[in-house]
């Protein structure tokens, strides 16, 4: 009973109205038929495709790398000091202009 069903779904599916058994014709049939079929394969290698990724990354085996060692000063002490009184030294220069005020003369008097 159940081959006998998917014998029927396999006519529906592959045999249509209009199909030209040479394939020498187009027939919308058969075009929309393809698409059809290419849609939902590619819809089904998507999800498999999503499936792996979620296994793979819940796993910690997608982003998994090898152990590596640091080599060299992952800071450089003397550039930061360096670097902070040029910023400081900025930093009371603008707050001197802030807190003084000029005086606006128009130059055509």
């Amino acid at each position: 009973m159940l081959a006998n069903y998917f014998n029927k779904l396999n006519k529906k599916i592959f045999e249509s109205k209009g199909s030209d058994p040479l394939k020498i014709e187009t027939s919308p049939y058969r075009d929309w038929k393809i698409l059809i079929i290419v849609f939902f394969v590619s819809i089904a290698v998507s999800v498999g495709f999503n499936i792996y990724m979620l296994v793979q990354i819940n796993n910690d085996n997608f982003f998994s790398s090898g152990a590596q060692q640091q080599s060299g000063p992952l800071l450089n002490r003397d550039g930061l000091t360096a670097v902070l009184t040029q910023l400081a030294a900025k930093e009371a220069i603008v707050s001197g202009k802030a807190t003084t005020t000029t005086s606006l003369v128009d130059p055509s008097r």
